[in-house]
């Protein structure tokens, strides 16, 4: 094998919200590519309707796959512009990801990407991805048959973000053959111990934001989908005072989701915790000091809206909540993440860890992270670690978006000063900077936070960058609505 190329079949499997959907009677796409369907609410409310799940996909599982896989919506392609949903905010398109694993391949064929439905449980998309990951194989390792002595037989390998990475694990503990043929899984910002993200858009309806009209329809059609269910925490992320509780099905029901398709997945966490299948040559990608949503607490007497909050409970190794021995309170502690999926949910499963500072739908195409991949697929050492809880810059913009006319708060954390650095705000559709931004020490904040306010000059989708000048940018995306919808 040559030092600048690896000789095995690579699979980039995107995230939740990564793949266009199309309707395969009509041909038309649901999901991707028309941005209107996001603030326009004439196509809105048609589109989020038309990607709710019916009774067939609600049940769908590994096994539907194998018998009779499921017609009325295909996965296409991932996503080739950014992309955005409140609560789960910004997805930068796979296209730098992808072109630096081709760059350390012998072709381009080498390097598939796999769509898939991500509105459908994890089992069922595994299914398809299992036999989408050896009909890959097999015709890599006939294009790229080795000669002479030494060859190594090529293996796979994955490249997974975020909800992707629960495919690629369902996908092997489906598959032992399968397992057997993979040299390595990379992970992106995976929540393998869930996101308490899920349940803040499955509460959509409580959120007081505008435009209501998107808020509504996106918790709509989040409650029917099996693939947000999937992604609910399966830790003890509820704080009720003096106990810290696990999620139950009628939690979910009351937040929002539905009471089965909650029961499915918190079983599934379950079965997983009890197995612990170890994925091949596992090495995790996570996204740090970043200020993300780790726990719940319910606001009113009814309990039916929930807000989120910046800590986590420790817990021992009995599985217990950690207490303070003096009073008996659960111990509480930020553990930070990416800004969606916090640090223990993406660390789990493996030690071989590296971490970088950068928000969770844009790390795959983080400079950190693509030096990372590449290091990975040519069996090279993986780089410089960072050091997990260390200080660092962070980045937040409104995770509901906000309503032309507005003024967005947007915030820099973990800095020292604003000496050297610098907030930038782009249209993501005609490249178009915006007015540059002053930071300044925010007295409203009690964790030293620096601040600017942006006010569009236009109704769109807006690229936020933050540039320290000593770390790689951190970047999120932010939605600004017209006023009237």
């Amino acid at each position: 094998m040559l030092d600048d190329l690896t000789v095995d079949a690579c699979i980039v499997v995107p995230g939740i919200m990564g793949s266009v959907l199309n309707d395969v009677e009509t041909g038309r796409p649901l999901w991707g590519v028309d941005r209107a369907m996001l603030t326009n609410p004439l196509v809105g409310h048609g589109l989020l309707r038309s990607l709710h799940a019916d009774e067939s996909e609600q049940a769908a599982d590994a096994e539907t796959f194998r018998q009779a896989p499921l017609t009325r919506i295909r996965a296409t392609a991932l996503v080739s512009k950014p992309w955005w949903l409140p609560v789960f905010e910004g997805l930068e398109p796979y296209t730098d990801l992808v072109k630096a694993l081709r760059r350390v391949t012998p072709a381009k064929d080498a390097v598939e990407t796999f769509p898939y439905d991500w509105r459908l449980s994890v089992d069922y998309n595994g299914a398809s991805l299992a036999s989408y990951a050896r009909a890959h194989l097999s015709k890599w390792r006939e294009r790229a048959a080795l000669s002479g002595p030494g060859g190594r037989r090529p293996r796979l390998l994955f490249v997974a973000h975020s909800m992707g990475g629960l495919v690629v694990q369902a996908a092997l503990e489906q598959d032992p053959e399968l397992a057997a043929d993979t040299r390595t899984v990379v992970t992106v910002g995976t929540p393998f111990l869930g996101s308490a993200s899920a349940v803040l858009t499955l509460n959509l309806l409580q959120a007081e934001a505008r435009p209501k009209w998107l808020q509504e329809r996106v918790q709509a059609m989040a409650a029917t989908l099996p693939g947000v269910h999937d992604l609910l925490p399966g830790y003890r992320c509820l704080d009720r005072g003096l106990e810290a509780d696990r999620l139950t099905p009628a939690d979910v029901t009351r937040f929002g989701g539905d009471a089965h398709l909650a029961a499915r997945s918190l079983d599934a966490h379950t079965r997983r915790w009890e197995r612990q299948f170890v994925m091949p040559g596992h090495r995790a990608i996570v996204g740090e000091a970043q200020a993300t949503v780790q726990t719940l607490q319910e606001q009113r007497a009814d309990r039916s809206l929930v807000a989120g909050r910046y800590y986590a409970f420790d817990v021992d190794d009995d599985g217990e909540v950690a207490r303070d021995p003096a009073t008996g309170i659960p111990t509480r502690r930020d553990t930070w993440g990416d800004g969606t999926v916090h640090l223990p949910s993406a660390q789990a499963g493996t030690e071989a860890i590296t971490y970088v500072f950068g928000q969770h739908g844009t790390l795959t195409c983080h400079d950190d992270v693509l030096r990372q991949v590449v290091n990975i697929a040519l069996e090279r050492r993986p780089g410089a670690r960072l050091a997990d809880e260390s200080k660092g810059p962070g980045l937040e913009v409104p995770r509901l978006g906000s309503t032309f006319g507005e003024s967005l708060p947007l915030h820099a954390t973990g800095l020292d000063s604003p000496a050297g650095v610098t907030l930038s705000v782009t249209s993501t559709t005609t490249g178009r900077p915006g007015h540059p931004l002053t930071l300044r020490r925010d007295p409203d904040r009690t964790d030293g936070a620096l601040t600017a306010r942006f006010t569009a000059e236009a109704p769109d989708l807006y690229r936020v960058v933050l540039d320290t000048g000593s770390h790689v940018p951190i970047s999120q995306l932010v939605l600004v609505s017209p006023p009237d919808a």
